[in-house]
């Protein structure tokens, strides 16, 4: 059964019935990949470099084979992966960008492509234009192991109680209710659409109440109660909370301090992508990022194109997956840039290492008409909501209302327009009214990219 079909499920479940699916281990209903992907964490944290080397050159010419034989913009490579062994082979593919891909998919679907279970994604749409993926059936689950063996680092186990501070869908809150509970996850979902000053009191008082031993959601929308946590004196009324797991977006040094003060923890970011090519997450010993070596190989590149290799050279992230045949992505551009470390590391560890991340994970604003403050990655809508979209931003110039100006694909059609304005107004409920609108062309800057959003607005 393909991952969204199972999650669309779940999520018609009554409450009840959720919490029922928990007498089930949690390794069990997540799955085989699952458990083979989360039990060989011990052994990585372990291994010499010699032995992960090892372990990623076997893994990489299973990929960079099935690429020559089954992708059609790959089958020329054929030759190169036959002559040489896989990390040399794999200087010979070309850097892949997301817009090649987008012009050109077919040819980056492998031939059996209909032989292999698979789901549809799009990236977040944090460039406004959002990229059309294809993942292998297990691949949430395998991604999902990685991240507990991140979590797991602190003590976190997928039974521990967790506040979490995402985008998803809020459905039929009550009045003077921003949560939901999810039991699969053991998570209370705080709702990152209604943070406004009129209501922090009651998350503050529900956070209490619920007591989690973690947090996890996006750096803005956790910053935002810390802020206000610390502001009233709060912090000491707060439960202990082990760490604070931080993803979707940068986090600013600020951000970190109020955070790590208003919870009295320490804060872990980890980095990923829709595209699965890289995930690394910092270090319980120091602030640096480390790169999984099962999920992918890491390239740190130059803009003119050399690798870096050194301790202190800075570059590009670019990922070869290890996981995904559905549609394998080959040196593929992130668009994020890192400074390389050596890979040695005081906790023992031998994977690659990097540290100042920067890219296009911004933090973008809109507000609500009660003073909310909503990240723009908190808006991400993942799927076929967009297929027929050329490129989209948004627009703000009053709290409370925001326009989304589309630039419309030939097969646009008035339902289109009004699936998109529910599918927002659904999520983000009576904080900001949306309002979907086509235009001819949105204009790119002068550095040829798009701007997501455009803010008129003044706070007063």
């Amino acid at each position: 059964m393909a991952f969204s079909i199972k999650r669309k499920f779940y999520e018609s479940l009554p409450l009840s019935v959720k919490q029922g699916l928990c007498l089930i281990p949690f390794a069990w209903w997540a799955g085989k990949a699952y458990r083979e992907t989360y039990q060989r964490g011990r052994w990585f944290d372990h291994a010499s470099r010699e032995e992960l080397l090892a372990y990623q050159e076997g893994q990489l010419s299973k990929v960079l084979q099935f690429a020559v034989d089954q992708v059609p913009a790959y089958e020329h490579l054929r030759r190169s992966v036959k002559r040489f062994k896989s990390f040399d082979a794999l200087k010979d593919f070309p850097i892949l960008d997301k817009d090649t891909v987008q012009a050109k998919l077919a040819d980056y679907l492998p031939r059996e492509f209909n032989k292999i279970p698979h789901y549809e994604v799009t990236t977040g749409g944090t460039s406004g234009n959002q990229l059309k993926l294809y993942l292998d059936d297990h691949s949430q689950s395998i991604e999902m192991a990685f991240s507990n063996r991140f979590r797991g680092r602190m003590g976190y186990t997928p039974r521990c109680r967790t506040a979490t501070f995402r985008g998803v869908s809020f459905h039929n809150l009550e009045p003077g209710v921003f949560w939901q509970y999810n039991p699969i996850y053991s998570e209370l979902q705080f709702s990152p659409f209604h943070m406004s000053e009129d209501n922090l009191l009651a998350y503050v008082k529900q956070f209490i109440r619920y007591r989690p031993e973690y947090l996890l959601g996006y750096p803005s929308a956790i910053d935002m109660l810390a802020e206000y946590v610390n502001r009233n004196g709060l912090s000491s009324q707060l439960p202990g909370v082990k760490a604070a797991f931080l993803c979707s977006e940068g986090c600013s040094a600020i951000q970190r301090h109020r955070i790590e003060e208003a919870f009295r923890t320490r804060v872990f970011s980890w980095y990923g992508q829709t595209e699965r090519v890289v995930f690394a997450g910092e270090c319980e010993k120091n602030s640096t990022y480390h790169h999984f070596p099962d999920y992918g190989i890491l390239e740190i590149i130059d803009n003119g194109g050399h690798l870096c290799l050194r301790e202190g050279e800075r570059g590009e992230l670019v990922g070869t997956g290890l996981n995904n045949f559905c549609m394998p992505l080959v040196r593929y551009r992130t668009g994020d840039y890192g400074t390389r470390l050596e890979s040695r590391c005081e906790c023992g560890r031998n994977w690659e290492r990097f540290t100042d991340v920067e890219g296009h994970r911004k933090q973008d604003i809109v507000y609500g008409h009660k003073g909310s403050k909503i990240s723009v990655a908190a808006l991400n809508m993942h799927g076929p909501l967009f297929k027929r979209v050329v490129r989209y931003q948004y627009f703000q110039e009053n709290a409370g209302v925001c326009v989304l100006n589309i630039m419309a694909a030939p097969d646009f059609t008035p339902r289109d327009r009004l699936v998109i304005e529910r599918a927002y107004n659904d999520k983000v409920g009576d904080e900001i009214k949306f309002i979907v609108q086509t235009v001819p062309y949105i204009p790119l800057t002068a550095r040829g990219k798009l701007q997501l959003l455009v803010s008129c607005y003044q706070r007063n």
